[in-house]
């Protein structure tokens, strides 16, 4: 079978299309990278504190499976006995890190005493510590039955010396 071809140069073509980003400008104050990077955070944290995937998706309001995708994989779930190595380096030189004496060696050996003397805002303003960091730290206390300080009234001496007593 034989088919019609038609000339193409006896046609005009079509003036270009407009660009979309032209047509309708994206908003510049959302960053996709960050919402997701602190979605994966809040469900971590979700994670940590005991909730199930149902009560989380309810509380964050997404779907089950996007829940299961965030959450931390099985090795991350049990809680560790170890400190995260981004923890540590927050404690050992963070700002209440002279409680546990001059040396790194005598500060590792008051982790708990110094972790205690740290308030939750004082806390995330660590550098490199975020919710996640600051969480695991609590989590860490509570194993070793203890707790982050309530307020700004905890006498430091008194968290000196039973790092010292010891």
């Amino acid at each position: 079978m034989l088919a019609l071809i038609e000339d193409i140069s006896d046609h005009q073509h079509p003036a270009p299309l407009k660009r979309r980003s032209e047509s309708h400008p994206r908003r510049s104050d959302y960053n996709r990278r960050r919402f997701l990077g602190w979605l994966r955070d809040e469900v971590a944290v979700l994670r940590a504190v005991g909730l199930g995937v149902r009560e989380i998706a309810v509380r964050l309001d997404i779907e089950e499976h996007d829940v299961r995708v965030f959450s931390p994989q099985p090795r991350e779930k049990i809680l560790r006995r170890n400190l995260s190595r981004r923890a540590l380096d927050a404690l050992l030189h963070g700002r209440h890190a002279s409680l546990g004496g001059r040396t790194v060696a005598k500060r590792s050996r008051c982790l708990v005493e110094i972790a205690t003397a740290y308030t939750w805002d004082e806390l995330l303003s660590e550098p490199g510590v975020g919710t996640v960091t600051a969480s695991e730290i609590r989590l860490w206390l509570e194993e070793r039955g203890c707790s982050l300080a309530e307020g700004a009234d905890k006498n430091d001496a008194e968290i000196s010396d039973a790092c010292l007593a010891r």
